[in-house]
């Protein structure tokens, strides 16, 4: 199949042992292209500011026992208590902070440039009128979506979203694939 031949599935010979596969992955990696994909990642690593940004706002919860999906504490209940995605974390602080004010460090490490667009809440304006537009250029995803669904629930805003384009993982692959002809 497609995935086969991207090297992305394999099949274990039923009876087979885990270190017979194991052998076979290792003789069509090269030390050579692994020294490469090791540096490449390692590279990655050092350039990324992802774990800074991780650690900062919590993108990983920590709780003690397990999560329990049939009543969620946060945006974490989309990947199983496991992760909460970055985009809508940075939408819950600035909505918890009334803007930009005290994310000086967030907005450094996502490389961005800063500006100030003081959020004015009218403290006359009725709980229906708490209505959100989130705008994701280059496209998100349907968890992200869900995530900040039950942020708008948990806290009190209506998100209306634009995007270029909603992802999932069969459509990610897909334009991973080159296309033949």
């Amino acid at each position: 199949t497609l995935f086969r031949s991207f090297g992305l599935l394999t099949e274990q010979v039923a009876g087979e042992a885990i270190s017979a596969v194991e052998n076979k992955v290792s003789k069509l990696v090269t030390d050579k292209a692994a020294g490469k994909l090791s540096d490449a990642f390692s590279s990655l690593a050092r350039k990324s500011n992802f774990r800074g940004l991780s650690k900062k706002l919590s993108l990983i919860p920590r709780f003690d026992g397990e999560y329990d999906l049939k009543v969620p504490k946060d945006m974490a209940y989309i990947f199983s208590g496991a992760y909460i995605p970055l985009s809508c974390k940075i939408i819950e602080q600035v909505l918890d902070r009334k803007g930009w004010s005290g994310m000086e460090e967030i907005v450094r490490l996502l490389n961005g440039n800063e500006f100030a667009d003081p959020m004015s809440l009218d403290s006359n304006s009725s709980d229906s009128q708490r209505l959100i537009l989130a705008v994701f250029l280059g496209g998100c995803t349907f968890s992200e979506i869900a995530a900040l669904r039950f942020l708008g629930k948990e806290k009190g805003y209506k998100f209306i979203f634009l995007t270029t384009a909603i992802t999932n993982s069969s459509r990610m692959l897909e334009m991973m694939i080159e296309p033949k002809g």
